[in-house]
């Protein structure tokens, strides 16, 4: 019982165990299953998602550097103008009697192109002489005028010079009579105080003459003896030349003793005869010959103080007159204003005869206007029956010496055009081109100043006047050893860049990215782009479009 019991428990225990172990292994294959599964599972969503991911990857077309020139192209239009325009017109208020051209119509030189009213003309010419006539005898009037003031003006001024010169000479000669006159009184003065005065004198005898004080021998006789004895001498005309001289200066100091008021007495009485008798002041009973001396000193000075008063009294009046004289003779001398009043009137008469010469120009013309030169009328500012004015009456585009294509570009494309820049034509309704001219000169447009006008200088019978055309200018850069096509160049913020396709190691293996290098832009236009040599190399595969946006980094496939 008992053996059989651990019999029994010996099998329970195996059994168990196998059991286990079977579990054990059911559950290792479970989990290994499980495992698989999820392997699996992860399998097909990598591939899922490696599908999706291409799906979504962009495209990109992709182009390497080259070497090459960039070509700028620059268009235009314009029209065919003239070389010149010739302004015609006439005297101002001609009346317009007929026009003989219209707008755009070519006429040659000497061809009329329009007439004036003749009768008016006739009317105008005689105004114009008249008027010049008059201006003549104006001008005559005036030159007259001005002779008649300049001799006028010169006889002015000498006779001012002959008063100065006659105020100087007799002011001259005045002073110099009133200083003689004053120096003569003086010297009677000087001499009657060096006699000094009268001494006193005994009674006088009966039979003997009074004597004057101070004097003696001869000069105690009686002025009138003394008078009577010069002249006596003087009439007997005998002596020497010595003896002559010595009377002389005898009889002038005689002179200068008498006081200056008898001397005048004197003069004024009749001259007395020998026989008559002398008187003396001093013969007078009760005289003092003190008094009477001093009686004398006071009239001598008083002489020489009239003189002196004289004297002054000449200067000064000589001063006066000869400065009034030399302000006359100044003012006289004086330039007169400038007047031009005669030069004026020669010019207008100038001008008078100039518009009347023409006048007569267009009567002998028969009234008629007519071409300078050959060429098309491009305006035409007058009307039949209105008078002309001071302005232009008709505009003709002179053809004779070639004319002018002026086409108008973009001021942007002005770096690309220059003066002698080779030009290629194109008129309308023409396919030919124009070729073998250039560009004569470049300025700014006058009505919009975004815009540039070009030139082109044409000869005779290249294209005509009005006509329109198209240009195009081609300059060429240096060669450049790296190009790429401008699609292939992105901008931010004035900054260029482009894209670059490399391989990158991934966890599904190789991949191809993009990467941004910042580039230099050298040169560029509508189709190319030239860069600064030594930022890219010749084997990089250079995006050049793309079918999605991508940025750096961004995983993409080629097309």
């Amino acid at each position: 019982m008992t053996q059989t019991c651990q019999s029994y428990m010996v099998l329970d225990s195996y059994e168990i165990t196998n059991n286990c172990e079977r579990n054990r292994r059911m559950e290792r294959k479970k989990i290994f299953g499980i495992f698989g599964g999820f392997l699996a599972v992860m399998l097909v969503f990598t591939i899922l998602s490696r599908a999706v991911s291409g799906a979504s990857m962009a495209k990109v077309e992709t182009v390497k550097i080259s070497s090459g020139m960039i070509e700028h192209k620059v268009s235009g239009s314009g029209k065919v103008e003239a070389g010149k325009e010739i302004a015609v017109y006439t005297e101002n208020g001609q009346r317009v009697k007929e026009i003989c051209v219209q707008e755009g119509q070519s006429v040659e030189e000497g061809d009329t192109l329009f007439r004036v009213e003749m009768e008016d003309l006739e009317e105008q010419i005689l105004a114009a002489q008249q008027e010049l006539e008059k201006m003549k005898l104006q001008n005559q009037d005036a030159k007259s005028a001005h002779s008649v003031e300049a001799q006028n003006r010169a006889n002015a001024k000498n006779r001012a010079s002959e008063d100065y010169h006659q105020a100087v000479t007799e002011g001259d000669s005045t002073v110099a009579e009133t200083k003689a006159a004053w120096d003569q009184a003086e010297a009677a003065l000087q001499n009657f105080l060096a006699a000094g005065p009268p001494a006193p004198t005994p009674a006088p005898a009966p039979e003997s003459s009074p004597e004057e004080p101070g004097q003696t021998g001869d000069d105690q006789k009686p002025q009138s003896e003394q008078e009577s004895q010069v002249e006596n001498s003087n009439e007997a005309g005998g002596g020497s030349k010595l003896q002559s001289e010595e009377r002389d200066k005898k009889e002038q100091e005689l002179k200068l003793t008498v006081p200056q008021s008898e001397q005048i007495d004197k003069k004024e009485q009749p001259k007395t005869t020998g026989t008559e008798p002398q008187t003396d002041a001093g013969d007078e009973p009760g005289t003092d010959p003190k008094a009477e001396w001093e009686a004398q000193k006071a009239a001598l000075e008083e002489a020489v103080a009239e003189a002196r008063s004289a004297y002054e009294t000449a200067v000064s009046a000589r001063a006066e007159r000869v400065k009034s004289a030399a302000r006359a003779l100044e003012d006289a001398s004086m330039q007169p204003a400038t007047d031009s009043t005669a030069r004026q009137g020669e010019i207008s008469r100038q001008q008078q005869e100039l518009t009347l010469n023409k006048l007569l120009a267009l009567k002998e013309a028969e009234g008629k206007i007519t071409a300078p030169v050959r060429g098309m009328v491009t305006q035409i500012a007058i009307t039949t029956g209105d008078f002309t004015t001071n302005g232009t009456a008709i505009r003709i585009a002179d053809t004779s010496e070639g004319s002018r294509l002026v086409a108008t570009i973009d001021k942007s494309d002005q770096k690309y055009v220059s003066k002698g820049s080779p030009v290629n034509i194109s008129a309308s309704g023409s396919k030919g081109k124009i070729t073998d001219y250039t560009v004569s000169n470049v300025s700014e447009n006058e009505q919009d100043n975004t815009l540039l006008d070009v030139s082109i200088e044409l000869p005779e019978g290249v294209l005509e006047a009005g006509t329109s055309a198209e240009i195009e200018i081609v300059q060429k850069s240096k060669n450049y050893n790296t190009v790429l096509p401008v699609q292939a160049l992105h901008e931010e913020q004035n900054v260029y860049y482009v894209f670059i396709v490399q391989e990158e190691q991934g966890v599904m293996g190789t991949e191809l990215v993009v990467k941004r290098y910042e580039v230099e832009v050298l040169d560029k236009n509508s189709t190319n782009a030239a860069l600064a040599e030594g930022m890219l190399t010749g084997d990089q595969d250079i995006v050049k479009s793309s079918s999605r946006v991508i940025e750096d980094g961004s995983r993409v496939r080629k097309m």
